[in-house]
């Protein structure tokens, strides 16, 4: 179920409006201050997830681009070129998903400093998070066509927090030979 920012914004300030009574007993006090810091939550990660779904779109044609243009540069051995998309593509999948994404292929160059500083430090910050081994490097993937379905095939399955899995999807499970569903009897 969908929940809006307006009711979880609601809903805190009914509980700081309880909170602010005079005479409650220490129990209700506790009950509504643990309840309080559960919506705060939940607020931050709604508000998280709209930003997020946002630049899902960009960020999706974005990491497209990057690694047909890795494909390429794979195949020209230029080496230079290879770790610059790599980077860009990694910067493209731990990008924090909480803030306003600021897009690496622009349809004009971006002019703010305020901006370009922003986006290397991010850049910075996920790069060595790479190298340090914090995160599994995101470029080492592959896109394959199957059946006219573009999908992404995970090389080595990447380590990803709750919020990044939103990016990835994980396979499904083999159906094992013990399930009885699976079980054909043709005697």
């Amino acid at each position: 179920a969908v929940v809006s920012t307006q009711s979880t914004g609601r809903d805190i300030r009914n509980v700081q409006r309880m909170l602010r009574m005079e005479g409650l007993p220490p129990t209700v006090v506790q009950e509504n201050e643990r309840k309080l810091e559960m919506l705060k939550s939940k607020l931050t990660t709604t508000q998280a997830s709209k930003v997020s779904d946002k630049y899902k779109m960009v960020r999706f044609f974005e990491k497209r681009k990057l690694f047909r243009k890795l494909k390429s540069a794979l195949r020209d051995e230029e080496e230079e070129d290879v770790q610059e998309i790599r980077d860009k593509i990694n910067y493209i999948v731990y990008f924090p998903l909480g803030t306003k994404y600021i897009s690496l292929l622009p349809k004009e160059p971006y002019t703010d400093e305020k901006v370009i500083a922003r986006q290397s430090e991010i850049m910075a910050a996920i790069k060595d998070k790479v190298t340090s081994g914090e995160v599994e490097d995101a470029s080492r993937t592959q896109w394959s066509k199957d059946r006219n379905v573009t999908q992404l095939r995970s090389l080595q399955a990447p380590n990803l927090s709750l919020a990044e899995r939103r990016v990835h999807s994980q396979p499904a499970p083999e159906p094992t030979s013990s399930d009885d569903f699976f079980i054909i009897d043709r005697g």
